[in-house]
């Protein structure tokens, strides 16, 4: 659904069971860098003790966040952070603030 350049915006989620989105990108818009391509979803695949478990393969991207973005004007200047996200932790960028 993504490529390289995408502006996307992590989702402000809040799930009660696994999730690998880091909370401090959550809702802060980032730049996809890289597609991994389609991998086990360890969220679903994690919500069952026993077989048989959920090995739907989902897109997985690298997703750059500039530090100001996510820490404001304290940040080191120049500073990026890179995440590596589902693609149901992510929707298109539409331009509002974060």
């Amino acid at each position: 659904r993504f490529r390289p350049g995408d502006r996307v915006r992590a989702r402000n989620l809040h799930p009660q069971g696994h999730t690998r989105l880091p909370r401090y990108v959550r809702g802060h818009t980032g730049t996809v860098q890289i597609v991994h391509g389609a991998h086990l979803f360890a969220d679903t695949h994690a919500t069952r003790a026993v077989p048989p478990f959920d090995d739907t393969a989902h897109w997985l991207y690298t997703v750059v966040f500039d530090g100001a973005t996510l820490w404001g004007a304290d940040a080191q200047p120049g500073l990026q952070v890179s995440v590596d996200a589902w693609d149901s932790y992510l929707q298109p960028d539409d331009g509002s603030a974060t």
